[in-house]
């Protein structure tokens, strides 16, 4: 996909949708065809929404293949208004990552794949409404 058609869909992009499970209530991103949890298949898809906080993160400093250059990665645990996100933060620094620091969903350039595709995905960067 170009990063012109990503930028067209960027609203649906970053409206993140997960699935909920109707048996056990456990929510799931990305969507998948059944609960990881009980493995039913009475899943629906749900909007998580594109802005949350940081409920825990680490930092990566050592060169993990194909990422070298993004170094050092911070990957966090983001809780939307409806489920959890694992996905690497961009625009910050590692010392200004902090649990409970707002942030909000973005499109951003992923490492090169093996046969050379450079993929956009979604990441998420510090909310423009935090003052730290």
């Amino acid at each position: 996909m170009s990063f012109q058609r990503i930028w067209r869909l960027k609203d649906i992009l970053l409206n993140l949708v997960g699935i909920k499970c109707s048996d056990c209530g456990y929510t799931s991103y990305p969507p998948k065809a059944a609960c990881p949890k009980c493995s039913s298949r009475n899943v629906s898809r749900i909007s998580l929404g594109s802005s949350g906080k940081v409920v825990s993160y680490t930092v990566i400093n050592v060169p993990i293949e194909g990422f070298e250059n993004m170094l050092p990665l911070v990957i966090a645990l983001v809780e939307t208004d409806n489920g959890r996100v694992l996905t690497q933060l961009t625009n910050v620094k590692p010392e200004e990552v902090y649990i409970g620091m707002e942030v909000e969903a973005t499109v951003r350039r992923s490492a090169t794949t093996l046969d050379g595709y450079v993929p956009y995905i979604v990441k998420f960067k510090r909310s423009s409404t935090n003052n730290a």
